[in-house]
């Protein structure tokens, strides 16, 4: 019993440092934030937060190890039908975000918030290209074009989302782009012989 209410203490307090992490990110520089503005910020202290984290950037790391696992554990789930139907995908990732949409506002926002993105995006056109089955496709150049087309776009349209740039929900957006994608992937679809 001991080790469950542990267990649950040590979740709450990486979220607290981690939000305290991705409001201060909002205001400053990675360089410039420090572990004492986290603790105050998250009301814990600095034996708590080093119980957790050598150090700032293991948060940094942490939180994107968190999201590409989860974008990886989706992606397996979808991957024989996602150029047939993106669109379940994308909305598993839209619930994803939106579980905690404050959290990536801030996250995305913040001035290192493109260099996060832009490491999603190529982790996400290197999933693809190494998960489907692209020996099956006629002109690979042309796929890999494709794939890196609509990544960074509907990266993209999820960052103008967060930014305040769009007026419109992720679920809402999700069954555009999904739409979208279906139509220029459709090409590519593999048919059995």
């Amino acid at each position: 019993m001991i080790e469950k209410s542990q267990y649950r203490s040590a979740i709450r307090s990486k979220k607290f440092i981690k939000n305290a992490f991705s409001e201060l990110l909002q205001k400053k520089d990675l360089e410039k934030i420090t572990v004492t503005e986290i603790v105050k910020l998250s009301g814990l202290n600095r034996g708590t937060f080093y119980a957790h984290y050598n150090n700032i950037t293991d948060v940094l790391e942490e939180i994107e190890k968190e999201v590409t696992d989860k974008i990886l554990s989706l992606f397996s789930a979808y991957k024989d039908s996602i150029i047939e139907n993106p669109t379940p995908f994308l909305k598993e990732i839209a619930d994803f975000l939106q579980r905690d949409y404050e959290f990536y506002k801030r996250l995305i926002c913040a001035k290192m918030g493109e260099n996060f993105i832009d490491k999603l995006k190529e982790f996400f056109v290197a999933t693809v290209m190494e998960e489907i089955k692209t020996d099956e496709v006629e002109d690979k150049a042309k796929f890999l074009l494709i794939v890196r087309f609509y990544t960074n776009g509907f990266a993209n349209m999820y960052v103008d989302v967060f930014k305040g740039k769009l007026d419109v929900t992720l679920d809402k957006l999700t069954g555009m782009m999904g739409e979208i994608i279906a139509v220029g992937i459709g090409e590519f679809k593999i048919i059995p012989q």
